[in-house]
């Protein structure tokens, strides 16, 4: 398996750059170092990349980054093909006669300011809905964590002269997201059927140098949370039990299981709630821990008719349903990856139990409701070899 990713990262390395020269370390005209630039990686990166050394992650995220490259080529031939185009349709114009010139000239440039206008517009218009949807989507700290590995910017993240000494935290760093979404009622509203839709997590992780707990230097992770959720209204106002929750077991229905809000039109979405909390992490070699706190939440996209007609008081589910949320109660989840070099981009997940309960008020149904979060690595910022072990 390992050969055969070498071989591809060099064969594409080929295809873009050209011939590995190896007697002068270049392929083509490239050297190994700007090469190692463009792919964002270290030169001790690059060199375990082409002897075959490096990691399984490290080969598919730098082929992956082969192809970035081709495509950013590709659009600039294009781009330096329809300038020459227009050139030389600009001097076949020239070679026209005078009159004749003149005319097409008046016409273009009248076309090219309506025209220009018009595709002004639609861009700026275009744009702004991109950024203010980038925006509301973006986390946070995105500037401070997502920067080139060579931008002038202190990374958040541990040097590679660290990360043995905080192992096996710093296979944690990187970015996560939610794994799956999930759903739950939502107590101390007037009417039922208002429901809780966990959409997504953008999740920044990192060691903390400072905090070591009890779980020891190298085993305590912070993690910066940017939640999208999203709040229900089931126009039925169909009451939780028996239809989703079994009160003698304790359990969501199948029924409820298999619920789905979106395309359904039973339901409708009130609100998007923007949520921002802070998690500590405590990495065991059989558990891992995860507790946290919010550091505030807003809505956005608020259908205030359905707000008025199912008596919804959102600020009340701001402040103090959604305020017990992220106090809730979650066993630790099992750590299947003692081993630190186990963790896979796109594939490791951590998931926790947790059950939800608003003070003393459950709908009645007391004891609370059970449900599960995970957390799915995305990218990490080091993969290379750790040498910690199960027992460190």
């Amino acid at each position: 398996m390992q050969d055969s990713l070498q071989n591809q990262f060099i064969e594409q390395l080929e295809a873009l750059y050209g011939p590995w020269e190896r007697s002068t370390s270049r392929f083509g005209n490239a050297t190994f170092g700007k090469v190692a630039a463009d792919l964002c990686v270290s030169a001790s990166q690059f060199s375990k990349l082409i002897s075959g050394a490096a990691t399984e992650g490290m080969y598919t995220r730098s082929i992956r980054n082969i192809g970035r490259l081709e495509r950013e080529r590709q659009a600039l031939q294009e781009r330096e093909e329809a300038v020459a185009k227009w050139e030389g349709v600009a001097g076949k114009l020239r070679r026209q006669s005078k009159r004749a010139k003149r005319r097409l000239v008046l016409f273009s440039l009248l076309a090219l300011v309506l025209g220009g206008g018009i595709a002004y517009f639609i861009l700026s218009q275009s744009t702004a809905l991109e950024t203010a949807a980038e925006f509301e989507q973006r986390h946070p700290l995105t500037p401070y964590f997502d920067r080139e590995f060579n931008a002038a910017y202190d990374s958040p993240y541990l040097r590679e002269s660290e990360v043995q000494a905080y192992c096996p935290c710093s296979a944690y760093e990187g970015r996560w997201s939610l794994s799956a979404p999930y759903k739950l009622p939502l107590p101390g509203n007037k009417k039922p059927g208002v429901y809780y839709l966990g959409k997504s997590a953008d999740v920044r992780m990192k060691c903390s140098k400072s905090d070591t707990s009890r779980a020891g230097k190298g085993n305590v992770l912070v993690a910066y949370e940017y939640l999208v959720n999203e709040i229900w209204v089931d126009t039925k106002l169909t009451p939780l039990s028996p239809t989703y929750f079994d009160k003698e077991q304790k359990s969501f229905t199948a029924a409820f299981d298999s619920l789905q809000f979106e395309g359904n039109p039973q339901f409708k979405k009130v609100a998007t709630i923007h949520s921002f909390f802070i998690d500590k992490f405590e990495i065991y070699p059989d558990a891992i821990t995860r507790s946290g706190e919010p550091c505030g939440r807003f809505a956005t996209d608020i259908d205030e008719e359905l707000v008025r007609i199912y008596e919804i008081d959102l600020k009340n589910v701001l402040q103090n349903v959604l305020g017990d949320l992220n106090k809730t109660d979650c066993n630790p989840s099992s750590n299947p990856y003692c081993d630190p070099n186990d963790l896979q981009e796109g594939e490791s997940v951590i998931s926790f139990d947790c059950m939800y309960t608003i003070k003393s008020e459950n709908l009645g149904m007391g004891g609370g409701y059970p449900y599960r979060k995970g957390y799915r690595l995305e990218k990490q910022s080091y993969s290379d070899n750790l040498t910690c072990t199960c027992s460190d």
